[in-house]
């Protein structure tokens, strides 16, 4: 069976995601019939780059002169999400949608409705769910006890010029996905935010790049409690870029691995036998694991999903089990959990009361 893709991106706003317009390119079962972006130059290069053989300015022309059967929303720009989604939706194009997913629970349930209402798909596009060192080597690793009873989660969200909040809330699904897998649902989170060493105040809200909605400060330390006393400490902090800290450290009581962010080239997994490892000790092991690292396993880890998408579409079991939008609010849900405790100087739990930003809210 062939299923007719249309590709969504706005260069100059949002892109096309991280090699979202390349996921279903050459994957068996997918024809890529059209490409959408407002830009003339960008999408000239794109529809070159992808093979479409027909470029619209309006993705809502390609979708209802198309009619795809999937919609690759690829935009970065989060804020556009919900409507890209509803009218892919409305259409009856199943979509696969670029990380993070919304601004808000409840435009991920105005997605969710819209979804049900046409009975079609949203993936939204976690690359480690089709990365097999992190699911077929890493994650039974841990679960199989090789590190001994996880105690601590020590997750680095890099720096530079957009550290603190911001960093935290474009990394946060790579990382809140790895911890269900593991861990399941937080019990509560207990987080602090600061803005050149202060705590954040109300005056210190701004707009969010890539439309995320109100962040503040450049600073932050978000700490989760799960189930069995395991805590998952995040921290993003705005540095000197000299250096870019983007990692997953678990401890456990006999022993600790640690995983380098999705986009790292290098090993994927490294090993030490002991609860507490220096950070440089002879100690450290690299897990092999296949495939090995190259500046291609991202896009790699698309295409493993664009199939896995195609065959639940096509009602097979999947190879890869992929984020779908309950999912991928819970994981917001998780990340806007740290707004709302830094407001109330304690801890919190979910759900969220009202479906929104806490800081849409924040009053003096």
């Amino acid at each position: 069976m062939s299923f007719k893709v249309g590709i969504i991106g706005h260069t100059g706003r949002g892109n096309y995601g991280h090699y979202l317009d390349m996921a279903f390119v050459g994957v068996e079962g997918a024809d890529i019939a059209a490409l959408a972006d407002p830009d003339d130059d960008g999408r000239a290069e794109a529809a070159e780059k992808t093979g479409a053989r027909t470029a619209y300015a309006d993705y809502r022309e390609m979708l209802s002169v198309e009619k795809p059967d999937i919609a690759v929303v690829a935009s970065r720009e989060v804020g556009d999400h919900r409507d890209l989604v509803i009218d892919a939706a409305r259409a009856g194009a199943n979509v696969y949608l670029e990380k993070p997913v919304a601004t808000a629970p409840e435009d991920v349930d105005a997605m969710q409705a819209a979804c049900d209402e046409s009975s079609v798909m949203c993936v939204v596009a976690h690359p480690w769910r089709g990365h097999p060192p992190i699911q077929r080597v890493a994650i039974p690793l841990i679960k199989s006890g090789r590190i001994g009873e996880p105690r601590l989660v020590r997750v680095f969200g890099k720096d530079g010029e957009k550290g603190g909040n911001e960093m935290f809330l474009d990394l946060y699904p790579h990382f809140f996905d790895f911890l269900w897998q593991v861990f399941g649902v937080p019990l509560w989170c207990s987080a602090h935010l600061t803005q050149d060493g202060r705590t954040c105040e109300q005056s210190d809200l701004r707009p969010g790049w890539e439309g995320m909605g109100l962040v503040a400060g450049n600073g932050l330390k978000a700490y989760y409690c799960f189930e069995g006393g395991v805590a998952a400490d995040f921290e993003s902090y705005q540095g000197d870029g000299a250096s870019d800290p983007y990692r997953v450290d678990i401890y456990g009581t006999e022993g600790t691995i640690s995983l380098p962010g999705p986009m790292g080239r290098g090993p994927d997994i490294y090993w030490h036998p002991r609860a507490n490892p220096e950070l440089i000790d002879d100690g450290w092991e690299v897990i092999p694991a296949e495939p090995p690292p190259d500046r291609h396993k991202w896009l790699r880890a698309h295409k493993r999903m664009a199939r896995s998408m195609m065959d639940m579409l096509e009602g097979r079991e999947p190879e890869w089990d992929l984020v779908q939008l309950p999912n991928a609010k819970l994981y917001l849900e998780m990340a806007l959990l740290a707004h709302a405790s830094h407001m109330q100087g304690a801890r919190v739990g979910l759900p969220l009361p009202d479906g929104k930003n806490p800081f849409d809210h924040w009053t003096a």
